[in-house]
């Protein structure tokens, strides 16, 4: 009965595997196919049903009624069944061999389909191939065709080449007759050129004549000037002499106003002694009195010893007294008030005397200045001088080089002369050549003719790929060109901005100065390029000449070659027509071709372009980042000058305040030596006046100091700020640029895009002739490559672009932020000086006044230049004239050749043999040479040209000196310009020494104008002074409580540096203890964690026995019910036995007729036979559950017993937990005492760290303050050494003047001792002469003029003296001067050897303190090492310690799992033995159901289930199970398979042990728990893997769709192509069409496996077939259930 239905079930099974093969059957077979299936399964569906229904009310109806009836309705129903059987049976035999038939047909067609799928794929390949050699073919023959129309337009190039060749060649020869003509009236013009030249030598001589007379006009100026200069300087020394007298003069009026004032002291001193005197004296004779009236009254008193008269007597005394001590007191206080008086009198005479002294040396000063004014001019015009001269020569070396060049070009035109000879002479040959052939060609006629095409041809098509090279090198040249020129371009903008940045101040003037030179040279250049072309057309006129001698002989070559020409017109106008087609054709497309290379070259242009202006933005860039950096360096820099000048401020306030105090304390010294001023007055007053004079000195030198670094400061803030606006002004339009660039190059691309565009419509034009589908579908997508990447490019380049105008911004942004600081800054500065900047101004217009004076010099340069520029003007004008003269005579002899060609032609035609006619020619040409020889114009001819080249030589020896006189011009402008630059220096310099002048000036104005208020503002210096000197003490207090302070801090420093070592070593100690008490910490915490492990265990434990003993519980509650739901099985099943059976015996008994019902009835005992076996099967169940229901009550006591046991132990370790707890309590305390009492100790610690730092600060600050105050002192101390070299100076100075005012003493005194001597001879020879001339009267004439001789020569006398004594003062003032220098010089070079030494100094102490840090940096690194190689070490010790633990761990856990094992092999032998012990005491009827148990429990002691039966292999797992006491360990052989090894294996001990029957329970329930353990596990893990593999499988799923996706981006580009194939897949009809574009499909969107399948059975018409076939399964299912 099972069989058929089997194989029903599997057929349609089978199917269902097989529609992967079906799916290439026909669409129709497939259809009636699907219908049958499901025919048949309709009909088995239907009958299963009304099965099913008649079972059960089988079920339902109760056996009431008789067993007849019932067993007719069986029978009745099992005959139907049985037919159906039979049918359904032959039909699933008949569908078995159609299915196998149609398999076979399947993967015969699979087969044909994947041999006919290969052909397929062959021959599309062939076909690839084929369609690829055609497209190379196809190329090929375009390359061919447009190389032959190349070459053919070639041809044609050439021919027309030559056709214009040959044309050239007939002009050539008539112009050759023109210049015949032209020579003849070239002749006849001859007188009047030599007229002309003889005019222009005047003419020449005469402006050289001119030119001579404005240069001695030019040096008589300068003489003028000159001189005019000496008076100047004489004058002005005249006056210095006048200023200087009238000084000694006031001098010598303040030296006696002062001995004077001296003498009345002297005098009123002289008169307070005697009034003291006086006053003494007077005293005394009052004493005298009173003491001589005392003694009176004493004497008196004795002899009156009255007490009333002595008592009157004794306040009359006192009276007395009191009232001379009044008189005493009031004179004392007039004299001291007088004495006051004159001190203040001579303290301003004092102050006048210096005040004269300063304005002696300003005056000194000024003197000195206006010399070295005088000096600068002298030399400017001394300069000037120099460069007329220079020019002057320069001029004559132009004029030399124009000569020589006249001279070079006179040998290039003999030259030119020669070579033209010799090219006549080869042009002869040739057309003796060509004669030749031309004889040979008419000979052999169209044949040579084609040959010579042919080589014609191929010499064209050489001569056109030598074109093309040429002309490949010259584009590179042209790009190399190119590239060099902007290069120089870059070049030239940078260094243009440079020199803009330099000379913005002066460079409108330079400018127009430059243009103007640039002109001039320009208009000598464009002279010189005339007079070389006039130079080239009178060579051309003589080539003319000479080439007309040749002329009878090129007439016979220019037949022949017209003869030639007609041959080769006729022959070419044949090829014209041929050729014009293919030239338009060629034309076409070299245009279109020339097109798309120019459009390539300009697209790669403008590529090469953006990419290098991108690489030019980054330099200017990188250039703008420097400057940053620059203007920053400039800014820190201007902020140290302040600070250094700040600085330089103080100390001379200091300097000054010293100063003041050293008045001081002159001043108490003049008072104390008040006394002693007869015999030190003269010391006191140099001494007083030297000081007076350096603190003048001093402040003037502050002053000037403060006033030029006010102005430096001014000027290079200003210039700072200028470059800065400059910059920023440049970033602007270079963005601006950029900007601009950018817009063009969009412009630009969009214009190629254009022409893209066109050319790939053109392309489509051509290509659709020969190939449409493919060569578009390139065509588009090269087109939409480069698109790509032009965009891609773009929003590069753009991007690019935004970030670097972001980055410019940003530099600008700071650039303005640190303008706007730097404004903020240094407005404050700007405003304090803009008084001075009125000043620099005014200096400013004097320099541009002198300025204007040399561009009056220049001027006068450029006059004369121009007037060279009108006389070169004049001869080109001359010369002009000449060749037009020359021009018109040419033309005549033009007409006369032409008339004489005409004859010739007439001569031609008359000849008729071409030998005969050339014999002629030559004899009429020898006739003409002899007929022109004789004639007297052509004997004339040589000598006109000789004449005419001796007029080019001279013509050109002027040009080349024009040309060397316009060097010199240059020179001259070269020079000017250096000298502008030296001229600007020495502006800057002068600029300087006049604001220095100015400065004294001013000073100088002020000190006239402070006279008047001199003894106010002495007085507030005085006071200023007190408080100068009050603050200096105050300062002083300071600095002495700063060192007090710092003492202190010092103090501090090392009192908290000794707490601070105390405090780390209580935090050390402390440390210790926390260590300690961690140690102990984690000791107790490692106690408590096996404590809570052990807990954890044990109440894993309890846990385990309280669920095993409610799943025991459950078991057997279930092991219960099970066997009652049996026993009532078993009751129906038997009244089901009994009826069937009673059926059987009556179908038995009705069914011997037939076959079938046999059949049934062995099917219904296999049936019966099979029930038997199950009920006794359940019966053995039965029994063996009730046995187990007895172990299991058994064991439930047992476990209980354990239970309490366990609560036992239980109690005992919460008791151990209650203590460790308490324990932990304490010790969580201490440790929380411990961390407070740690924080406290950081929190102090950080507290003096802070202190710490703060006093460290404190101390930096003090000694930051400690180094400026040192460098301060040491500022004072160099200025103190500089005023003390300076006061050395300048008293050795005035030692000098002294000592030489002091020979000079002498000098006068022995000068008037001889001339007091000279006097009394004198008057002796007077008295003589008077006693003579009474004698002699008549010698009175002669002694008269004696006299007058005397006189002049006396006069002569005392000029040289005054001569000689203004030489004596000169050399002595040189000698001072020469002396301050030396001392200047010896003063420099010690401070510049301290300099060095101090440098030597400063080096060494740096290099000692780089040596230190370097020791110390290898120490660290050393450490370094150190530290790690000890970290290292202790890392590996500690590892191996590890190691070695984990070793003795598991050589502990193998001897405790190798005991285990031993126990467990030694309770399972004494288990084996305990089961054999009752088999052998017991007699076999008692104890077979027991044999039976234990058998069976042998073989089902695992748990009835399906899992203990499919999982033996992972049994082996007892290593997990370590925490429990029964947990077997690893062994070879597995628990169950011990357990069902024979008992015949194992040995019988020795000794026999009588075990009880608990203890064996106990075991079996260890051995079952370790079981049930490890199946747990096993479940556990199985369900593990399950988990795993389905995320495994999830993995690999995703990671297939990412990669489909990354394919499915690169291949999804052409989203048009997607769209038309998706449109075409859901329009078409199912079927071979839709099958077609599945894999089109499947490239493009990269499908998974089950889409590809779902998209094929859309593809195929079959998702109705699918859905019904899943309802297949579902009746399938239901039929299976029948068995």
């Amino acid at each position: 009965m099972e069989d058929p239905v089997q194989d029903g079930v599997a057929s349609p099974a089978t199917s269902g595997t097989g529609k992967s093969k079906l799916e290439t059957l026909p669409k129709e077979d497939l259809i009636k196919f699907a219908k049958k299936q499901m025919m048949l399964i309709q009909k088995a569906k239907a009958r299963c049903a009304e099965l099913e229904k008649e079972i059960e009310e089988f079920k339902t109806k109760p056996v009431a009624g008789g067993t007849g009836d019932i067993i007719k309705a069986l029978t009745e129903r099992l005959d139907a069944l049985l037919l159906e059987k039979a049918e359904s049976e032959q039909q699933c035999l008949y569908l078995k061999k159609e299915n196998i038939k149609m398999k076979q047909e399947v993967e015969d067609s699979i087969t044909k389909m994947e041999d006919v799928h290969k052909e397929f794929e062959q021959s599309q390949g062939n076909y690839v191939k084929e369609i690829e050699n055609l497209k190379n073919e196809l190329m090929a023959v375009h390359s061919k065709h447009s190389e032959d129309k190349a070459s053919l337009q070639k041809e044609l190039e050439e021919a027309t080449k030559k056709q214009l060749e040959l044309s050239e060649q007939l002009k050539f020869q008539g112009n050759c007759e023109d210049n015949v003509k032209k020579l003849q009236e070239i002749q006849n013009i001859k007188p009047v050129f030599e007229e002309q030249i003889l005019y222009l030598q005047k003419q020449l001589s005469t402006a050289t004549n001119e030119k001579e007379q404005e240069i001695t006009h030019l040096q008589e100026v300068i003489e003028a000037n000159s001189q005019r200069y000496q008076k100047d300087i004489n004058s002005l020394q005249e006056e210095l002499l006048q200023l200087k007298v009238a000084h000694q003069e006031e001098v010598k009026d303040l030296m006696c106003q002062i001995e004077a004032s001296a003498k009345e002291r002297e005098a009123e001193v002289s008169n307070l002694n005697q009034l003291k005197e006086n006053l003494v004296r007077q005293c005394e004779a009052s004493v005298k009195n009173i003491q001589e009236k005392y003694e009176c009254e004493l004497e008196n008193l004795e002899n009156a010893p009255d007490a009333s008269h002595e008592n009157q007597m004794c306040p009359m005394l006192l009276q007395e007294e009191a009232f001379v001590e009044q008189v005493v007191n009031e004179k004392i206080k007039h004299l001291e008030n007088t004495l006051k008086e004159l001190e203040s009198q001579h303290s301003i005479l004092k102050d006048e005397v210096t005040y004269m002294n300063n304005l002696k040396l300003k005056l000194e000063l000024d003197a000195q200045h206006i010399k070295d004014e005088f000096f600068h001019e002298r030399e400017d015009l001394e300069f000037k001088i120099n460069e007329l001269l220079l020019a002057k020569e320069e001029q004559s070396c132009v004029i030399e080089k124009l000569k020589s060049e006249l001279e070079d070009s006179n040998k290039q035109f003999c030259c030119i002369v020669e070579q033209h000879n010799k090219e006549v002479q080869r042009l002869k040959e040739q057309h003796q050549k060509e004669i030749s052939e031309l004889t040979e060609t008419f000979l052999s006629g169209s044949e040579k003719e084609k040959l010579t095409l042919m080589f014609e041809i191929q010499g064209l098509k050489e001569h056109c790929e030598n074109l093309q090279q040429e002309k490949q090198e010259a584009i590179l040249n042209y790009e190399s060109l190119r590239e060099i020129m902007e290069i120089l371009q870059t070049e030239l903008g940078e260094s243009a901005g440079k020199i803009s940045q330099e000379f913005e101040s002066m460079k409108q003037q330079q400018a127009s100065d430059v243009n103007e030179l640039q002109q001039k040279l320009r208009t000598a250049f464009n002279e010189k390029d005339a007079l070389l072309e006039t130079v080239n057309r009178l060579q051309r006129e003589n080539e003319k000449l000479s080439q007309q001698e040749l002329v009878p002989e090129l007439e016979n070559t220019i037949k022949s070659l017209q003869e030639k020409n007609e041959v080769c017109l006729v022959s070419l106008s044949q090829r014209d027509t041929m050729l014009q087609e293919l030239e338009a054709k060629i034309s076409s497309l070299t245009e279109e071709k020339n097109d798309f290379i120019s459009k390539i070259k300009t697209s790669h242009e403008e590529m090469d372009n953006l990419h290098k202006k991108c690489e030019r933005e980054e330099k200017l860039i990188v250039e703008l980042r420097g400057k940053v950096e620059q203007t920053s360096h400039c800014n820190s820099e201007l902020e140290q000058k302040v600070n250094e000048l700040r600085g330089e401020l103080e100390e001379t306030l200091k300097e000054k305040d010293q100063n003041n105090q050293k008045l001081e304390k002159l001043m108490v010294q003049l008072k104390t030596v008040s006394e002693d001023q007869e015999a030190l007055s003269s010391e006191v007053k140099s001494l007083y006046e030297e000081n007076n004079r350096l603190s003048s000195e001093k402040n003037q030198l502050n002053r000037d100091l403060e006033v030029l670094l006010s102005q430096k400061e001014d000027v290079m803030l200003k210039e700072h700020i200028s470059e800065l606006e400059k910059k920023l002004q440049v970033t602007i339009t270079e963005r601006d640029n950029l900007s601009t660039l950018f817009e063009n190059e969009q412009v630009q691309k969009l214009f190629v895009k254009t022409q893209l565009y066109g050319f790939l419509k053109q392309m489509e034009s051509k290509v659709s002739e020969e190939d449409e589908e493919q060569d578009v579908v390139n065509i588009l997508q090269a087109v939409g490559e480069s698109l790509a990447k032009i965009n891609e490019e773009k929003h590069n380049l753009i991007f690019q672009y935004d970030e670097r105008v972001a980055e410019l911004e940003k530099k600008t942004k700071c650039l303005q932020e640190e303008n706007a600081v730097q404004h903020e800054e240094l407005q404050s500065l700007l405003r304090d000086h803009e008084q001075e900047k009125v000043l620099l101004r005014k200096e400013l217009e004097e320099t541009l006044s002198h300025k204007e004076a040399l561009q009056s010099d220049l001027l006068e340069m450029k006059n004369a230049n121009e007037k060279t520029r009108l006389e070169n003007q004049n001869l080109l004008s001359q010369v002009e004239e000449a060749s037009q003269n020359l021009h018109s005579k040419n033309k005549t002899q033009n007409e006369k050749e032409q008339s004489f060609v005409r004859e010739l032609e007439n001569l031609r035609l008359s000849q008729e043999q071409k030998e005969a006619e050339l014999q002629d020619v030559r004899a009429e040409l020898l006739l003409l040479k002899d007929s022109l020889e004789k004639s007297p114009v052509e004997n004339d001819q040589p000598s006109l040209v000789k004449e005419l080249e001796e007029k080019i030589g001279y013509l050109e020896k002027e040009s080349k000196e024009k040309e060397e006189k316009i060097n010199k011009i240059k020179l001259v402008a070269v020079k000017a310009k250096k000298e502008l630059d030296s001229s600007k220096r020495e502006a800057q310099t002068l600029r300087e020494e006049l604001e220095s002048v100015r400065s004294e000036k001013d000073q100088l104005s002020t000190s006239m104008r402070d006279l008047i208020q001199g003894a106010e503002s002495y007085k507030n210096l005085l006071l200023e002074y007190d408080k100068q000197s009050e603050q200096l003490d105050v300062e002083k207090e300071r600095a002495n409580n700063f060192e007090h302070h710092i003492e202190e801090l010092t103090r501090q420093l090392r009192n908290s540096t000794f707490q601070c070592e105390k405090l780390n070593s209580d935090n050390e100690d402390l440390l210790a203890r926390i260590e300690t008490l961690q140690s102990n910490a984690k000791l107790l915490e490692v106690q408590i964690l096996e404590v809570q492990k052990a807990k954890a265990v044990a109440d894993k434990e309890l846990e385990a026995e309280k669920l095993q003993k409610e799943q025991k519980i459950k078991e057997h509650a279930s092991s219960v019910n099970e066997l009652e739901e049996l026993q009532l099985q078993l009751q129906k099943e038997k009244k089901q036995l009994q009826k069937t059976m009673q059926e059987l015996e009556l179908v038995r008994k009705d069914a011997q007729q037939t076959t079938l019902m046999n059949m049934e009835i062995a099917d219904y005992e296999r049936l019966m036979k099979e029930l038997n076996q199950k009920l006794a099967n359940k019966n053995s169940k039965i029994e063996d559950l009730e046995q187990e229901i007895k172990i299991q009550k058994q064991k439930q006591e047992t476990l209980q017993e354990e239970m309490a046991s366990l609560q036992s132990s239980v109690q005992q370790s919460e008791e151990k937990n209650t203590k460790i707890k308490q324990l932990l309590v304490k010790t969580k305390k201490e440790l929380a005492d411990s961390k407070q009492a740690e924080t406290d100790h950081l929190i102090l610690q950080a507290s003096l760290k802070g202190e710490l730092e703060a006093s460290q600060q404190q101390v930096e600050v003090y000694k930051i303050q400690l180094a400026d105050i040192t460098s301060e002192k040491h500022k004072v101390h160099e200025q103190l050494k500089t005023s003390a070299d300076q006061h050395q100076r300048t008293l050795s100075a005035y030692q000098q003047k002294v000592t030489a005012l002091q020979e000079e003493c002498h000098a006068a005194k022995a000068e008037q001792a001889t001339i007091a001597s000279e006097f009394e001879n004198y008057k002796v020879r007077v008295h003589n002469v008077l006693k003579q001339q009474k004698n002699k009267s008549v010698s009175q004439t002669e002694t008269e003029g004696a006299k007058q001789e005397r006189e002049h020569l006396e006069m002569l006398i005392d000029q040289l003296k005054i001569k000689l004594q203004d030489t004596q003062n000169n050399l002595q003032i040189n000698v001072s001067e020469l002396q301050m220098l030396q001392s200047e010089h010896d003063t420099l070079l010690e401070r510049h050897n301290k300099m060095l030494q101090e440098t030597v100094s400063k080096e060494a102490e740096l290099r000692e303190k780089l040596c230190s840090i370097q020791s110390e940096n290898m120490m660290l690194k050393s450490e370094h090492a150190q530290t790690v190689s000890q970290l290292t070490s202790q890392n590996e010790v500690l590892r191996s310690s590890f190691r070695d633990q984990v070793r003795h761990l598991q050589e502990e856990h193998r001897k405790t799992m190798e005991t285990l094992q031993q126990q467990l092999s030694k309770v399972e032998a004494q288990l084996f033995q305990l089961k054999s012990e009752p088999t052998t005491r017991s007699p076999a009827s008692s104890h077979q159901p027991l044999k039976n148990l234990r058998e069976r429990r042998s073989t089902d002691l695992p748990l009835p289930d399906m899992y203990t039966i499919t999982r033996e292999e992972g049994e082996g797992m007892e290593t997990t199970d370590t925490e429990s006491v029964s947990s077997s360990g690893t062994h070879t052989q597995s628990l169950e398979q011990l357990l069902n090894s024979p008992e015949t294996k194992l040995e019988p001990p020795l000794w026999h042990a009588e075990f009880t029957k608990e203890e064996l329970v106990q075991k079996l329930s260890s051995t079952t728990k370790s079981a049930d353990h490890l199946n747990v596990l096993l479940r556990e893990t199985e369900a593990t893997n399950a988990i795993l593999m389905e995320q495994i499988k999830l993995l690999k799923s995703e990671i297939r769709r990412l990669e489909r996706n990354q394919e499915r981006e690169k291949s999804v580009a052409n989203l048009e192509y997607l769209k038309n194939v998706l449109l075409q897949f859901i329009f078409l009809k199912p079927g071979s069409e839709k099958e077609r574009l599945l894999p089109v499909i499947d490239t493009m969107l990269q499908l998974s496996p089950e889409e590809k399948g779902k998209l094929a059975a859309i593809a195929q018409g079959e998702e109705e077939n699918a859905s019904r076939s899943s309802g297949w399964a579902s009746y399938l299912h239901s039929w299976s259930g029948l068995r």
